[in-house]
C-alpha cells in the first residue's frame, strides 16, 4: 500500500482558549485585531455616540454660580501686638484646606438653608428629582404609612441637596478659595450661592466670637488662681526674710552692702597708713641729715622749715663770702657761724615737732586699718553663715517672680480677648460675589460629544479584545497552527447567492441542480477555486512520485462543508485531465450521494462485494470525466464500521488505486462515530475540514487527540465557510491588490 510522505505533527496541549487565551497586544497584533473586528469597533463607538447624543437631548441644563473667598489671617491679629517677623509669617497650607472643608460642611449649608428658608422653597426641593424617584418616594410613604416629615427632616434633606451640588477648592498656592454651586435655575443658583457665601462668613465670625468668649471665661478663672499664687509667693519671700533677719535695701541686702563698704574703707585706710608712714620716714631722714642739703619743703611742706632753710642758706652764703675775704677766724665769720647754728637748732626743733605729729598720724592710721580688717573678717564669717539662707531666698523670689509674670501675661491675654469680643473680625473676605450665570455649565455638547467618542473608542477596543480573548473558533491560519497543531492549506469563503449562478443543461453533469458543489467548474478564477487548487497541490507535494494517493476527507463534526469540499476538489482534479474517483464513504449519512446522485440504485456496498464491477457502479460526470461511487441505502446500517474496515473495502481501494490517478473518499466526522479511527489504516492521507469561526477549538482538539493515527496522516487543514467580508478585514495586511486575481461566478 502507498504511504504518503506526511510528517508526523504533534498537537500541542494548548490551554483552554476561553479562559487563558490572551492576545499579544503589540502594535502589529492590535492593528490585525482592529482590521478583523473594525465593524464591531464602529458599532460600539456608534452606540456610545448615540447614547451621548441621547443624553444631550434628554439632560436638564444645569447652571453654576461661583464666588471667591480670601482667607486673610493678618486680620486676626489687628488688636494684638506683633513684631515684624510675626506680621510677615506665612500661613500653613493646611489652614486653607481646612477652610475649604468648612465651606463644604453641613453647618454652613444649614445656615444657608435657614437664611434663605429653602425648606419651604418648592422649586428648590423639586430640583433634580426625577419622576421615577418621586413616584418611588410617594409609594414608599403610602405603603409604610409614615407621618409627614418634620422640620428637621426637611432641613436635613435640603442640606444634603445643597452639599451634593457644592464644590470648593483652593486656587493654586494662593489663599483664595473658589466655591461653585450648581443648580437648575440661574437666578436661584446665584441666590443660593450668595446665601452660602454669607453663611460661611457669618460662621467664621460666630466661631471667632465663641472662641474669644470661651477664652475670656477660662482666662478669668485662671487669673484668680494666678493672682493668689503670685500673692502667696511674695508673702513667702517676706516671711523668710523676717525669720532670717534679712534686710533688703535699694542697693541690695544689708550684709552684702556692709561687706562692700567695709572692704572699700579698708582699702582707703591701708593707703592712708602707707602715706603717713612714708612722711614719718622722710622727716626722720631730714632730721638726721644736713639742713642745707635736705629737700624739706618737698617732704613736709612746712612754711617754718622753708624760711629757716632759706635763712640758713643765706647765712651760709655770707659766711662763705667773708671767709674767703677775711678768713675763718674773723669775728664776722664767727658771728655768722653762730647764727647758722642757731637757725639749724631752730629747724631741728621744728622737725622734731613735725616728726612727732607724723608719728601720731601713722599710729592712728594703723589702728584704723587694724579695726577695719577685723570688721571685714567678721562680716566675711557672717556672710558664709547666711549663704544657705540666701540660696533659699533666691528660690522663693524666683518662684514668686514666675507667678507674677504668668499673671501679667494672662492678664494681657484677657484684655486682648475682651477687646476681640467687642470688635469681632473674620479672616474670610468675599472678593468676588456670585452672579447669575448667563449660560449652562452642563451639559456641554462638545465635551459630551468628544467624551462619547473617546469612550466609544475605549469600549470598542475592549470589545474587540474581549472578542479575541473569548473567541473559541478558528479565524486565521495562525489559529490552526496554534490550536490544532496542523498546517493550514487555505481558507474557503462562504458561497452566497451572488457568487453562484443557475446551471444550464450542459453544466449540470451528474451534480443535479446544486451549483455550490460545482463551484470549481463554474468559477475557475475565484478565490474558492484557487484555494481548492492549493489543497490539490499540497497533496501532490506530499505524495510519492507515480503513486495513486487515497485521500480521506474528514471533519470533527457534521455540517462543516466536508462533502462540498470533496466534490469540488474531485471535480477540479478531474478537470485537470486526471482520472479521479470520488467515493461517498459516509455509511451513516451519505450527504454527498444525496447531492450528486440522489437516485442512485447501487454503489459502494455493491462495489465492495465485487470490486471488479466498480466501473458498473460509478457515475461519470460528462463535463469533467469524474467518476463518482455513491451509496445506495434503504436503511441505516448497524455495522457500518465493519463494512468500512473490512478486507473487501481494502481490496476495493487497492483495485481503485490501479485504475485511477486520485481517489478521494468523503468520510464520516471523527467525533460522533468511530469509523474514521477504525479505517485510518486504509488511507494514505487526510484533509481536515474546519468550519470557519463555528467549530470550537475544544472539539477540534478532542477529535485529533482521540484519533492519533489519523492526526499523524493529516496533510493539512482547510478553513471552510469563511465570511468574505471578514476575510477582507483579516487579510487587509496583504494589500488592496491581493484579490485582483480572483473573479467569482457573477463577474465572469
Amino acid at each position: 500500500m502507498l504511504r504518503l510522505n506526511v510528517p508526523s505533527q504533534a498537537v500541542p496541549a494548548a490551554p483552554e482558549p476561553q479562559t487563558n487565551f490572551l492576545p499579544q497586544l503589540d502594535l502589529f497584533s492590535i492593528l490585525r485585531m482592529f482590521s478583523r473586528h473594525w465593524p464591531r469597533f464602529l458599532a460600539v463607538m456608534a452606540a456610545t455616540v448615540f447614547l451621548g447624543i441621547a443624553y444631550l437631548v434628554v439632560a436638564t441644563s444645569r447652571y453654576t454660580s461661583t464666588f471667591l473667598v480670601l482667607i486673610d489671617t493678618q486680620k486676626e491679629n489687628l488688636l494684638a501686638k506683633q513684631d515684624a517677623g510675626q506680621s510677615e509669617r506665612l500661613v500653613d497650607p493646611g489652614l486653607i484646606e481646612s477652610q475649604v472643608e468648612i465651606v463644604k460642611s453641613d453647618s454652613v449649608a444649614l445656615g444657608a438653608v435657614r437664611r434663605l428658608n429653602l425648606t419651604h422653597d418648592a422649586d428648590f426641593m423639586r430640583e433634580g428629582v426625577s419622576l421615577v424617584s418621586s413616584m418611588a418616594a410617594g409609594l414608599k410613604t403610602l405603603l409604610l404609612s409614615r407621618p409627614p416629615p418634620s422640620e428637621q427632616d426637611l432641613e436635613r434633606a435640603a442640606v444634603d441637596k445643597l452639599t451634593s451640588n457644592l464644590k470648593a477648592k483652593r486656587l493654586g498656592l494662593t489663599y483664595v478659595i473658589e466655591v461653585n454651586y450648581r443648580g437648575y435655575d440661574p437666578k436661584t443658583t446665584a441666590r443660593i450661592a450668595g446665601g452660602l457665601a454669607e453663611s460661611f462668613i457669618n460662621s467664621e465670625l460666630e466661631a471667632r466670637y465663641d472662641a474669644s468668649r470661651r477664652a475670656s471665661v477660662w482666662l478669668q478663672k485662671r487669673l484668680v488662681d494666678l493672682r493668689q499664687q503670685a500673692t502667696d509667693g511674695d508673702l513667702a519671700v517676706q516671711r523668710f526674710k523676717t525669720s532670717n533677719n534679712i534686710v533688703d535695701t535699694s542697693r541690695g541686702l544689708v550684709n552684702e552692702q556692709q561687706l562692700s563698704d567695709v572692704n572699700s574703707q579698708l582699702i582707703v585706710a591701708q593707703a592712708t597708713t602707707s602715706e603717713t608712714k612714708a612722711r614719718l620716714d622722710r622727716v626722720l631722714d631730714v632730721l638726721n641729715g644736713d639742713l642745707g642739703n635736705a629737700a624739706v619743703s618737698d617732704s613736709m611742706r612746712s612754711d617754718v622749715i622753708t624760711r629757716l632753710r632759706a635763712q640758713y642758706l643765706d647765712l651760709a652764703s655770707k659766711r662763705s663770702d667773708l671767709a674767703n675775704r677775711y678768713g675763718l677766724d674773723h669775728q664776722a665769720v664767727v658771728n655768722l657761724h653762730n647764727q647758722m647754728t642757731e637757725v639749724a637748732s631752730a629747724a631741728q626743733q621744728e622737725l622734731k615737732r613735725i616728726a612727732a605729729a607724723n608719728r601720731s598720724d601713722y599710729e592712728i592710721a594703723a589702728a584704723r586699718e587694724r579695726s577695719l580688717s577685723a570688721n571685714l573678717n567678721a562680716l566675711i564669717s557672717q556672710a558664709g553663715v547666711s549663704n544657705q539662707s540666701h540660696v533659699t531666698l533666691r528660690n522663693l523670689e524666683s518662684t514668686a517672680q514666675a507667678y507674677r509674670n504668668m499673671y501679667d501675661t494672662f492678664l494681657q491675654k484677657f484684655e486682648q480677648s475682651t477687646q476681640e469680643q467687642s470688635v469681632p473680625i473674620s479672616a474670610a473676605r468675599l472678593i468676588t460675589p456670585p452672579v447669575a450665570p448667563d449660560s449652562a455649565s452642563w451639559p456641554k455638547p462638545m465635551i459630551v460629544f468628544l467624551s462619547s467618542i473617546v469612550a466609544g473608542a475605549i469600549f470598542g477596543f475592549i470589545a474587540i479584545v474581549l472578542r479575541e480573548i473569548f473567541s473559541n473558533g478558528f479565524l486565521t491560519s495562525d489559529d490552526i497552527r496554534a490550536y490544532a497543531g496542523l498546517e493550514c492549506l487555505g481558507t474557503l469563503p462562504a458561497l452566497g447567492k451572488n457568487q453562484l449562478r443557475k446551471l444550464d443543461g450542459q453544466e449540470k453533469g451528474i451534480l443535479g441542480s446544486t451549483p455550490v458543489a460545482r463551484q470549481t467548474v463554474l468559477a475557475p478564477f475565484s478565490r474558492f477555486t484557487e484555494t481548492v487548487r492549493n489543497v490539490k497541490v499540497s497533496i501532490d507535494i506530499a505524495r510519492p512520485p507515480n503513486q495513486t494517493p487515497i485521500i480521506g476527507m474528514v471533519s470533527s463534526v457534521p455540517k462543516e462543508g466536508k462533502s462540498t469540499f470533496s466534490a469540488n476538489i474531485a471535480l477540479l482534479t478531474a478537470q485537470m485531465g486526471h482520472k479521479v474517483l470520488l467515493i461517498d464513504g459516509d455509511l451513516h449519512s451519505p450527504s454527498l450521494t444525496a447531492t450528486l446522485s440522489p437516485g442512485a440504485g447501487a454503489g459502494l456496498l455493491e462495489a465492495i462485494a465485487d470490486p471488479n464491477a466498480l466501473h458498473d457502479m460509478v457515475q461519470r460526470d460528462a463535463i469533467t470525466g469524474l467518476d463518482f461511487l455513491p451509496i445506495a441505502l434503504m436503511e441505516r446500517l448497524p455495522n457500518a464500521v465493519n463494512v468500512l474496515t473490512s478486507n473487501a473495502m481494502a481490496e476495493l481501494l487497492a483495485y481503485a488505486r490501479g485504475q485511477y490517478d486520485y481517489v478521494f473518499v468523503d468520510l464520516p466526522p471523527i467525533v460522533p462515530v468511530v469509523d474514521v479511527k477504525a479505517a485510518a489504516f486504509l488511507f494514505d492521507g487526510f484533509v481536515f475540514i474546519v468550519e470557519w469561526s463555528a467549530t470550537s477549538r475544544d472539539v477540534v482538539r478532542d477529535a485529533l487527540t482521540s484519533a492519533e493515527f489519523v492526526r499523524q496522516r493529516i496533510i493539512g487543514a482547510v478553513l471552510n465557510k469563511a465570511d468574505p467580508g471578514a476575510l477582507k478585514r483579516i487579510e487587509s495586511y496583504r494589500g488592496a491588490a491581493y484579490g485582483n486575481y480572483y473573479v467569482d461566478a457573477q463577474t465572469e
